[in-house]
């Protein structure tokens, strides 16, 4: 995400864990728990939007919710520093209220409901804070991610009443949610994208 943000002359600022590695001279990174609400303030105050890319990494996900612990602190500077913009990652397991079956993306989310319990909770607590957070928020979902060149192609829109594939590319997720900046057809709405099979 990063790379693509440089690439359209974007100024970012990076909330990163206190752990992490990642270093770039472009890039102006704020270290720091991401519940910490003066942090938050810090890195947010003056944006134009928020664009989050959390969600679980491993298996073994923390039954306390720290994604949506997150999230609810992000909403909350955001509040306070007066930014409305909030494009987020999630995923089919957190169904839209529009969205039809469709197995490609129902069979996953129910693998996970039984086997991955603490990472279906917080995908779901994290789409419930953004719904009830009265931002201009937009919720991206993805199903599993390649590292792929980017794709001419995508599906674009609810499951079951768009036609979707298993699979879309990292590179258009991170367009897709940086195109959402300026684009708002998609605010209120948790859109699924994929790569068009051609």
């Amino acid at each position: 995400m990063i790379d693509e943000a440089l690439k359209r002359g974007i100024d970012v600022t990076l909330v990163a864990r206190p752990s992490s590695l990642f270093e770039n001279a472009k890039v102006n990174i704020v270290r720091g728990e991401l519940t910490d609400s003066a942090l938050l303030r810090e890195a947010i105050s003056g944006s134009d939007a928020v664009l989050s890319a959390l969600g679980p990494t491993t298996l073994r996900h923390p039954e306390d919710l720290p994604i949506t612990r997150a999230t609810e602190a992000i909403i909350s500077a955001m509040k306070q520093t007066q930014v409305q913009r909030l494009i987020a990652v999630s995923t089919g397991t957190a169904a839209d209220p529009g969205d039809r079956f469709d197995w490609k993306i129902g069979l996953p989310a129910l693998l996970i409901k039984h086997m991955m319990r603490s990472c279906y909770n917080d995908i779901l607590g994290l789409a419930r804070v953004i719904r009830a957070s009265e931002l201009e928020w937009t919720m991206v979902r993805v199903a599993f991610l390649k590292n792929h060149p980017a794709s001419a192609h995508l599906n674009v829109g609810l499951y079951g009443v768009s036609r979707h594939s298993l699979t879309v590319n990292r590179e258009n997720v991170a367009k897709f949610m940086f195109d959402q900046i300026t684009d708002r057809r998609y605010i209120h709405q948790a859109p699924g994208i994929s790569t068009k099979e051609v």
